[in-house]
């Protein structure tokens, strides 16, 4: 298999913010299953995306994962999901923890409303992964 194909299949990536050292580790992403996944590091620089790393490092706190099994295909329905619920506010992006694009998003995920250019600038970062 090629690695896109790998990439494609499954892609676990662990979540770090530079300057939350409560987030830092060097311990590779947790196995989901017994088969080998392929991990990849996605960094949220706190200093350029403070909303969005701080959104991330308190949902985690509170019990969310920090595995993000990428899953672009159901992205849309885990965001209808997520967000049923949670009224808009002007100015303000609702931001999601996981991810819409993650398999472990959706019902359940940690909404909280932030800046559109936080929230945007931190999604175009993420969503450059495969």
């Amino acid at each position: 298999m090629n690695f896109k194909g790998a990439v494609s299949s499954i892609l676990v990536m662990g979540l770090l913010f530079s300057g939350c050292s409560a987030i830092q580790n060097s311990n590779p992403a947790k196995q989901t299953s017994g088969t080998q996944d392929i991990a990849q590091v996605i960094e949220f620089p706190s200093n350029k995306y403070p909303e969005t790393a701080a959104h991330i490092k308190d949902a985690i706190a509170s019990g969310k994962t920090d595995i993000c099994t990428i899953d672009r295909g159901g992205a849309a329905e885990r965001r209808k999901q997520s967000l049923a619920n949670v009224p808009t506010k002007k100015g303000y992006d609702r931001d999601e923890y996981p991810m819409d694009l993650c398999r472990e998003g959706g019902k359940g995920a940690d909404i909280r409303h932030i800046k559109p250019a936080d929230n945007r600038g931190a999604g175009e970062n993420c969503c450059k992964v495969n």
